[in-house]
């Protein structure tokens, strides 16, 4: 029965999960700005209602150092005389789906006012990774590294002493992200930066694998393995993936994923690294903060963990099963 239980309850999860977070996206409180007239500004901003925040910015430079700090998705330039070019300001670094938004709200505006219109992009992506999507296999190599490690250490090795099984789960941390850096980045390109960046996008890669390790390592002392294995796929697979904003930017995800996406586990770790690689380390300590949390949680689940194995051996009933 379980031999078939797991694989349902995968795949009905995976349906249902990936399905609900990415068939319909839409924007929703997108912030955007528009440079110059306040009447055009304002009437825009009744027409779009909630999908876009728009907002008024003084000068073109402005909108432009606003959208590469990410403060805003996108910016509105009108033409300076009729029939003259208007631009738009987008960072596709950003994401791909939220850049194609504000790039036809406000083509759709230069339209009207009958001006042709040139985008202008101040976050390109890599040159190879034109569809944006690197960072988010090198969160899914970092999230499956430190769960199948913790997984198969479980199964393997369930009487495995503590300080080999932390130095395998130390190992763990620092080997997944460089070894996924080194094949995604130096071998085909996908991710890159400087050097100091590179190093960041390691460190934090290296957090977010040992908070994944911890909670699921104090899920596995709570649960057992079996039952660590259900609750491991719906924490750091069917709600983890959809809701980290790789796929769809937050800010065009459905309510349940677009809350998601505010604070769970792979959204913060997603968010660091591709404000580390595209936009300077701009609010990526919020976003190690927010891991750090995670940490907090993980030493909780193992604080629990360690107490109910420590009660399970002083007892002489359980005492056989108390190796997990």
């Amino acid at each position: 029965m379980l031999a078939l239980a797991l694989p349902a309850f995968f795949v009905i999860g995976f349906a249902l999960c990936y399905t609900s977070a990415l068939q319909a996206p839409a924007p929703h409180g997108v912030p955007v700005a528009v440079v110059g007239p306040a009447a055009l500004r304002d009437g825009l901003a009744r027409a779009v209602g909630a999908a876009f925040d728009v907002q008024a910015v003084p000068t073109s430079a402005a909108a432009a150092q606003e959208v590469r700090d990410q403060d805003l998705y996108g910016a509105y330039v009108p033409a300076a005389q009729p029939g003259a070019t208007a631009t738009v300001i987008v960072a596709a670094a950003s994401g791909n789906s939220v850049a194609s938004a504000v790039e036809s709200l406000f083509r759709a505006v230069a339209a009207r006012a009958g001006s042709p219109l040139a985008v202008r992009d101040v976050r390109p992506l890599a040159a190879g990774d034109t569809g944006g999507i690197s960072l988010f296999f090198f969160m899914i190599a970092c999230t499956l590294g430190g769960f199948l490690a913790v997984t198969a250490t479980g199964l393997a090795a369930p009487a495995l002493r503590p300080r080999y099984r932390w130095s395998l789960f130390l190992g763990t941390a620092v080997a997944t992200p460089a070894l996924a850096y080194l094949l995604a980045g130096q071998g085909l390109g996908a991710i890159g930066g400087p050097a100091g960046a590179i190093f960041a996008l390691l460190g934090v890669g290296a957090l977010y694998v040992l908070v994944v390790t911890m909670i699921a390592r104090g899920l596995q002392l709570i649960l057992g393995v079996i039952g660590t294995l259900f609750v491991g796929l719906a924490i750091f697979v069917l709600l983890n993936f959809p809701s980290s904003g790789d796929s769809l930017p937050g800010s065009m995800l459905p309510t349940f994923w677009h809350v998601l996406n505010r604070f769970w586990i792979g959204a913060s770790a997603s968010d660091a690294f591709r404000g580390i690689v595209y936009f300077g380390g701009q609010g990526v300590g919020t976003d190690v903060l927010k891991l750090l949390g995670w940490l907090a949680v993980g030493v909780v689940l193992l604080a629990v963990g360690w107490f109910k194995l420590r009660r399970a051996r002083q007892s002489p009933l359980p005492r056989g099963a108390a190796t997990q």
